[in-house]
């Protein structure tokens, strides 16, 4: 597959770009890829070929290295923070590569929590997944433990699938389809339906109680449920219009379709909510009816992939992270249809948010 990029290349992380603010999608210069994860300062690509990062690599900016893994076993996934990356190899050896050093650390063992579980493996269970966070790493395991790596994460008994973090804050998401959260939540984004912090266990989000949730993200102070009916839910702060709530006098514009022209949405506007301690659906321009399947969550913007593989997205534009120029939109707090570019299929796999960008992948 392909990956397009937009948004903040101060480090030069996207390499076909020579400008700081990339305002459209643009096609990364790597072929197959396997995956990818952006950061604020990076960007890390799984090719079939090797493993790449491009941007603030070993204390210099402008980029692009092939990274020589210690260990030539297969690499299932890559993942990355502003100063560090976590490698995961088929075997489910995990290792840690610094930024900033240019260097390896592998991660030995991880400390399994004391419950039961349905799925049994003879005491094997290897990591099949990891997520970079800014504060911590967060790890999850064959029979669905997790771990703030290596340390693991007291929680009910439950198979986690999914894991995602934010600056300060963690969501798993269950095989049931159940949301936990846990970290900083001054900001609204556990969802527990007030600011307090969570640091000693994961608790359940209540206001998602049976919507059988099937993806979760979370940005910096700002998180995003997907349910199996396709709506999307977000909370946390709202700042810049992350959360997509599309009230007040913007909420008027959307109902007559004035919101169409960019520059509608210049200005900030008062009447907008902050701070959201629990998840709400967002609703649509012109209150489309719409499916949701993937969301990303960046520093303060959210994309979002439909059904009809069309893309999304709402929040902080500065650096062209939705894929418009700043001068016509520096934020939006309703969602704008982004605008993939010609040279695409238009078939899009998925969506992968940075602090301050967006990738697409298309087929």
């Amino acid at each position: 597959m392909k990956l397009f990029y937009c948004g903040f290349n101060e480090f030069g992380q996207c390499p076909s770009a020579s400008s700081s603010t990339v305002s459209h999608l643009i096609e990364f210069p790597l072929s197959d890829v396997e995956g990818a994860c952006v950061s604020w300062s990076c960007v890390a690509v799984l090719t079939g070929s090797g493993v790449y990062v491009s941007g603030f690599v070993g204390g210099l900016t402008r980029q692009l290295k092939r990274l020589t893994i210690p260990n030539t076993q297969q690499v299932l996934q890559v993942s990355c923070s502003r100063g560090h990356m976590l490698v995961l190899l088929a075997s489910g050896e995990c290792w840690r590569y610094s930024n900033k050093s240019d260097s390896w650390r592998r991660i030995d063992h991880f400390m399994r929590v004391e419950r039961e579980l349905t799925h049994k493996d003879n005491g094997i269970d290897p990591v099949v997944s990891v997520c970079c966070g800014v504060t911590f790493d967060v790890a999850l395991s064959k029979s669905g433990c997790a771990f703030v790596v290596p340390s693991p994460i007291y929680y009910p008994g439950v198979r986690v699938t999914q894991v995602a973090c934010g600056s300060e804050h963690c969501l798993l998401l269950t095989e049931t389809g159940q949301v936990f959260s846990w970290g900083t939540g001054s900001r609204g984004q556990l969802g527990h339906g007030d600011l307090e912090s969570e640091q000693e266990f994961a608790r359940q989000v209540d206001s998602l109680a049976g919507l059988h949730v099937t993806v979760v993200a979370a940005g910096s102070w700002h998180s995003a449920a997907v349910t199996e009916c396709g709506d999307l839910y977000a909370w946390g702060w709202n700042h810049s219009g992350q959360l997509g709530f599309c009230t007040g006098e913007n909420r008027v514009k959307a109902k007559l379709g004035q919101a169409a022209g960019p520059k509608k949405l210049k200005t900030e506007n008062t009447d907008e909510v902050t701070i959201l301690n629990v998840p709400l659906p967002v609703v649509w321009p012109l209150e489309q009816e719409v499916n949701v399947v993937d969301v990303s969550c960046g520093s303060r913007h959210t994309i979002v992939l439909l059904d009809d593989n069309t893309v999304w997205g709402c929040g902080w534009n500065a650096y062209g992270q939705l894929g418009i120029s700043p001068e016509h939109v520096q934020c939006t707090w309703m969602m704008m249809k982004m605008e993939l570019p010609d040279s695409s299929s238009g078939i899009v796999l998925g969506v992968e948010c940075g602090a301050w960008s967006t990738a697409v992948f298309l087929a």
